[in-house]
């Protein structure tokens, strides 16, 4: 029997982004130091590390004229559930003649996409260029590559998927706002960063405001989404069983991600793919420095952003599969499953439409955040420079890579330099709905030329010894 259900679709594009390594998304993982910190990215931040974060935080603290990166000497990182990689076992459903899916095979489906176990992000830093314009302000160009991966399903809805031919004739359920999506896309960003606002005086209530904005292109590779509103309801009684199901699956992808070509591990290829979208998007940013301090220093600041304002329109490959509101009924008394379910199953698989094009927002986000440098407090940690920070982030649009729920952050950063090297160490932790966890991250900087950071996000899950969930942000500069 062949398994055609609103859930073949979404499996079926999902683990086309899913067998990639790197399948993830987003800035975050390009600024280790504030990732460790409590994912404080709004203040926490300076250089190349602050673009797509807070534009206005991009001249860098160490008052380097120019910051060079090329990957792999760069910044990229990885936020990815425990069935990312074991994605390529679903690799199998996609070959030719392959015929029905098994019940066991089902089950496999069901358990690597439970508990968001399939959801992935993080990005990479192809490269970055920054220059320090003394009188003008900063100005940096970026290429960075993002993917996410989204797997919001119901346990429930999957339990039904395990063994669907009997539970249809035997139990209700109704389930609804399923979120499947993935996304795979490159930028190239052109971020420029003033200070417009500097006080002269010894100690400034106001010493500087800094405002900084990004223009950005954007090449999308692949695309796969379900739109909200979709739902799915079965009831059962009187020697029949009805279905209700409701969606719209949308998907663009390159040749690269031909699903009679599933990708099984990370290709350098899907860099410089051909493109199946394109569009344009913006950042905004401000940062201020209040309560100054004798020399140039200051107390507090307090940073804004709003990133990834704009949209994407996709063309290649382009279609729309809908199941619009359909209601079946199907007499099973006295009919074998195969013949009820198979009625059942090419309802649900809906009509598959070749489109033009259509378009999705990028992964708004909105942050705001506020540093204290502790030292001009008076909380000194001795032998270190030290700031503690706390930011609130949420997500503008519902697209992946923009948060499903408001997120909040606080983190401890210390800092201990020489001439040889310097030694940064962080900590944290951060509270949004349905998770929490810890954060650390450590780095350094040798001889004024090179620097390393590594931290992650996900301390508690990572040593877990249930489903294990690997967080990881590097962070390589040169500085010249």
């Amino acid at each position: 029997m062949q398994f055609r259900t609103t859930a073949t679709f979404v499996i079926i594009l999902l683990t086309l982004f899913s067998t990639s390594v790197l399948a993830q998304e987003g800035y975050e993982h390009l600024a280790p130091v504030a990732h460790g910190a409590g994912r404080t990215y709004v203040v926490n931040n300076s250089g190349l590390s602050a673009v797509g974060l807070n534009p206005s935080l991009i001249t860098p603290d160490d008052n380097s004229l120019w910051t060079i990166s090329v990957f792999p000497i760069s910044s990229f990182g990885i936020d990815a559930g425990s069935s990312l990689s074991n994605a390529s076992s679903l690799s199998d459903i996609f070959k030719p003649g392959s015929g029905n899916i098994s019940i066991a095979k089902r089950q496999q489906i069901a358990d690597l996409l439970s508990g968001e176990k399939m959801s992935g992000r993080g990005d990479a830093e192809i490269l970055g260029i920054e220059h320090v314009i003394p009188s003008v302000g900063t100005l940096a160009f970026t290429w960075t590559t993002h993917a996410g991966l989204r797997t919001v399903i119901s346990d429930d809805f999957l339990n039904f998927l395990k063994s669907y031919e009997s539970r249809i004739t035997q139990y209700n359920g109704s389930y609804s706002d399923f979120d499947f999506q993935g996304m795979w896309y490159s930028e190239y960003s052109l971020t420029f960063a003033k200070k417009i606002i500097s006080s002269t005086g010894d100690e400034p209530f106001f010493r500087s405001l800094s405002v900084g904005g990004a223009l950005k292109y954007v090449s999308g590779t692949g695309y796969i989404g379900l739109d909200q509103g979709n739902y799915f309801s079965s009831k059962y009684g009187n020697g029949s069983a009805t279905v209700d199901v409701n969606y719209t699956l949308r998907s663009a992808y390159t040749s690269d991600f031909d699903p009679k070509n599933i990708p099984t591990s990370f290709n350098f290829g899907f860099i410089t793919s051909n493109q199946a979208g394109s569009g344009f998007g913006v950042d905004i940013g401000a940062s201020a420095e209040l309560f100054g301090t004798s020399g140039q220093g200051s107390t507090l600041r307090v940073g804004f952003s709003i990133t990834d304002i704009g949209s994407i329109s996709w063309s290649k490959n382009a279609t729309e599969r809908v199941a619009d509101h359909v209601h079946d009924t199907v007499v099973y008394l006295n009919a074998g499953n195969s013949d009820y379910t198979t009625a059942l199953e090419k309802k649900f698989s809906g009509k598959l439409n070749d489109v033009s094009s259509f378009t999705t927002s990028l992964p708004t986000m909105l942050r705001l955040g506020v540093a204290l440098n502790l030292d001009k407090a008076g909380l000194t940690i001795p032998g270190f420079v030290s700031k503690a920070a706390i930011e609130f982030d949420d997500g503008l649009t519902s697209v992946v890579g923009s948060l499903n729920h408001p997120r909040i952050g606080l983190g401890l950063a210390l800092e201990q330099s020489n001439s040889v090297a310097s030694l940064r160490l962080e900590g944290g932790f951060f509270i949004e709905q349905g998770q929490s966890d810890l954060t650390l991250g450590a780095g350094t900087t040798i001889a004024n030329f090179i620097s390393i950071d590594l931290s992650s996000a996900h301390i508690t899950k990572l040593f877990s010894s249930g489903s294990k969930q690997t967080d990881v942000a590097l962070g390589i500069r040169l500085l010249l």
